[in-house]
């Protein structure tokens, strides 16, 4: 983890594979060198916990902000009561469905010869552009879901994680549901082409992989394209904004490199009423292991769902899957980046989603029952028992 604003963790992941590419493309991406990849967060801080929620609730400022709720739970863990807010309805209340309305923003990005173009037919991808993939995916489509053997609908991937989750606090009920819906396209934005000091670029052929400053992309997008595109009518804190990119990362580094590299996407919160937003790499580059096509958007946007502000807060953990050292945040990917549920099929594309973790392996202790489908204490099983204390940290 990173002082600042942003939390980041070190990542020890690194290639997928890639399809329909000619016999050069692939041997270029075979060749390359395998990357570090990781993810990050950006808190809230544009105003006191609760008022978020609050707007989006209750009272003269309501529909002000997407769908939230607040919890407040015992937590056996460290015998605590911790509150935070989620996106949606709450599974701790009666069972009740939200949709949260998404606007799905294209940046194009061009790093000297180098254009990165999300709206673009992909040659390395069935010639099929990053926002159709997006588009016609488990993230937006529905599919029948299942989770540690447990049928729980047919859904979008993050509403049926949701409700794997907290399968027993809702007692299976169909009544509870939060889906993305509708999810929109507004016209791609192309970023001004970046200097030296903003970008660089990384392999070639179908690894051919953008990588900008953090630092500076994240102040454009707070600061420039945000209050413009709100501006314009574009975007508003009543919409989740997922800006998608195509084979782009970032990198703390100055000027941008493989060093500090790379991250593949966070989530953010700004303003007051917030705006919730998340910049998201949509890889084809077969660069980093345990990720591939929706997996990136999948950590990222399940992320955002259980925790959109960034500061909800859980018993310390850590010294698992990208975190080195200890986090006290309910982060449900960072524990199990690069790790991916068993692939989903639609209209004849396999697509990855990453495997989550569960509310209760951050707070239950050992012993105490999981309210996620199945009794386990993640997606797919990997978590059999809740979270260890950190220091150490690791799972039981």
């Amino acid at each position: 983890m990173i002082s600042g604003a942003a939390f980041l963790s070190t990542a020890l992941f690194g290639g997928a594979g890639v399809q329909n590419v000619s016999a050069q493309e692939a041997a270029a991406t075979l060749s390359a060198p395998q990357l570090n990849g990781y993810f990050a967060t950006e808190p809230w801080t544009g105003a006191p916990k609760g008022t978020a929620s609050a707007q989006s609730l209750t009272g003269a400022s309501a529909a002000t902000t997407i769908p939230m709720s607040t919890y407040s739970f015992a937590t056996t863990k460290d015998g605590t009561t911790r509150t935070g807010t989620i996106v949606g309805t709450s599974p701790f209340a009666a069972p009740q469905s939200s949709t949260i309305p998404v606007v799905v923003v294209p940046l194009k990005i061009t790093i000297g010869t180098a254009v990165f173009d999300p709206s673009a037919a992909n040659s390395c991808d069935g010639n099929i552009s990053a926002v159709n993939r997006f588009n016609q995916s488990p993230l937006v489509q529905v599919s029948p879901l299942t989770f540690n053997g447990v049928s729980v609908g047919t859904t979008q991937y993050i509403n049926g994680f949701r409700r794997a989750e907290f399968w027993n606090a809702i007692g299976g009920s169909a009544a509870y549901q939060n889906t993305l819906s509708p999810v929109t396209y507004a016209t791609q934005v192309s970023v001004p082409a970046l200097t030296s000091s903003q970008g660089s670029t990384y392999s070639s052929g179908c690894s051919l992989l953008g990588i900008v400053s953090y630092s500076w992309f994240s102040n454009y997008l707070s600061n420039t394209l945000l209050p413009s595109l709100t501006a314009s009518g574009v975007i508003s804190p009543t919409k989740f904004v997922i800006f998608l990119l195509k084979n782009v990362v970032q990198s703390t580094a100055n000027p941008p490199s493989t060093t500090g590299c790379c991250i593949l996407g966070f989530h953010s919160a700004k303003g007051s009423p917030v705006q919730t937003y998340s910049p998201i790499d949509w890889d084809t580059t077969g660069l980093f292991s345990g990720t591939a096509d929706g997996s990136i958007a999948s950590h990222e946007i399940g992320e955002w769902m259980d925790d959109p502000l960034g500061t909800n807060p859980t018993p310390a953990w850590g010294n698992i899957g990208q975190v080195s050292g200890c986090q006290t945040n309910w982060e449900n990917g960072d524990p199990l980046s690069g790790t991916l549920m068993p692939a989903i099929t639609l209209s004849g594309k396999a697509y990855h989603m990453q495997e989550l973790g569960f509310f209760s392996w951050y707070f239950n202790k050992l012993g105490v029952a999981s309210l996620g489908a199945g009794g386990k204490f993640s997606a797919n099983g990997k978590f059999a028992g809740p979270s260890k204390a950190c220091p150490a940290g690791g799972t039981n």
